[in-house]
């Protein structure tokens, strides 16, 4: 974001709302109300509603910064109307009391208009004439942080979306020197369930379910690899959850039960190699490592799946001594061609890949140095 073309008082409120929203809340398109236009003074925000974004158009008068701005919904949205509540926290109240001074004016605003628009997604829902969409409701009434709408598909049809977050009790990675707690509750993935409507009405078959967790998580664990329980019959939510959350929570324990083998699998490493030059020691994912033979000295980058010891890491040499024109080192393919078996053990590991990487060195210095002969 060009800071010179926002007004002082904006910035600081966009870069408030990017600092400490409780949500992850992007701001996008910043631009000018006008063609040609000095003042950047409107943008887009992407708003999470059940675990997808919805988009608001955001407009401000650059030129006066007593004005509250303005909130343009969706096309889909045009029965949104917040400002019909006149309640002490509405988003009507906000506006009136709107003063650019507090640099957090722009972020309350946006949570209690989600907060709104959360109610009148809820309401559209409990209004569909559906006995199964009714049922679901009235089971997970009490689940905390439940989130539900009705969205459109690019067919035009509609469908009922539920957010349904799965709290897990894990352990934490082990961290040499920490004095955090040995295990942690997850509550960062969540369930999202469709109902497709056609004519109002919910098909008798399963709804379309997709577990969703931040991208951060994938280190340790990734849910694109959980397999779903099947649906059994004739079930509801409530009672599909507790066997999923089993599930999820035996994998998380493999994942944690990974991360231990990971690092006893790069620890077995060092007798051959020496001390890594650089390591990821939470996760123990990535390792690189300095080798030689003779003359040649180059570097070993190995990379361990969540899957490990099942599945085996990948290795990528980079020479030390080779570049090409652009003075970028010289690296290898990614191997994998290489001995393994999960039932080894780390010792036995870590010698068929310095076997392997003696082997292969040779033929990747002669690949180094033809490059280096046809650069010339």
């Amino acid at each position: 974001m060009d800071a010179r073309a926002v007004p002082t008082w904006l910035h600081a409120q966009i870069e408030y709302l990017r600092n400490n929203a409780p949500l992850p809340l992007k701001v996008e398109n910043l631009r000018a109300g006008t063609r040609g236009g000095h003042v950047m003074d409107r943008f887009t925000v992407l708003i999470p509603c059940c675990l997808s974004n919805v988009k608001w158009e955001v407009v401000f008068n650059g030129l006066d910064a007593k004005v509250a701005p303005d909130i343009i919904f969706g096309v889909d949205d045009e029965s949104f109307q917040p400002l019909a509540n006149s309640s002490e926290f509405s988003p009507g109240s906000f506006l009136r009391d709107w003063t650019v001074t507090e640099p957090n004016s722009l972020l309350k605003l946006i949570l209690v208009t989600r907060g709104s628009y959360l109610d009148y997604q809820r309401h559209r829902v409990e209004a569909v004439n559906d006995p199964r969409v009714k049922f679901e409701i009235n089971t997970m009434s009490g689940l905390q942080g439940l989130e539900m709408c009705i969205t459109t598909t690019s067919d035009r049809s509609e469908e009922v979306n539920f957010a349904v977050p799965l709290v897990l009790e894990v352990e934490a990675p082990h961290l040499p020197g920490s004095h955090l707690p040995s295990s942690t509750l997850w509550n960062d993935i969540s369930l999202q369930v469709k109902f497709p409507l056609q004519r109002g009405q919910t098909s008798a078959g399963p709804p379309q379910l997709k577990l969703v967790a931040p991208p951060a998580m994938r280190e340790v664990f990734d849910v694109d690899d959980v397999r779903l329980p099947v649906w059994p019959g004739n079930i509801c939510l409530v009672e599909y959850i507790p066997s999923l959350q089993q599930t999820l929570q035996q994998q998380v324990r493999e994942a944690r039960a990974s991360i231990a083998l990971r690092r006893s699998f790069m620890e077995a490493l060092f007798p051959f190699f020496g001390r890594p030059l650089e390591a990821d020691a939470t996760y123990c994912r990535r390792i690189s490592l300095l080798a030689s033979s003779g003359a040649f000295t180059f570097l070993v980058h190995l990379a361990l799946p969540i899957q490990f010891p099942k599945v085996q890491p990948t290795l990528t040499f980079q020479s030390s001594q080779h570049f090409d024109t652009r003075g970028r080192p010289l690296v290898s393919r990614t191997y994998m061609d290489y001995p393994w078996s999960p039932r080894w053990d780390a010792p036995q590991m870590a010698q068929r890949i310095m076997d392997f990487v003696a082997d292969e060195c040779i033929a990747f210095k002669k690949q180094c140095n033809d490059l280096l002969h046809h650069q010339r």
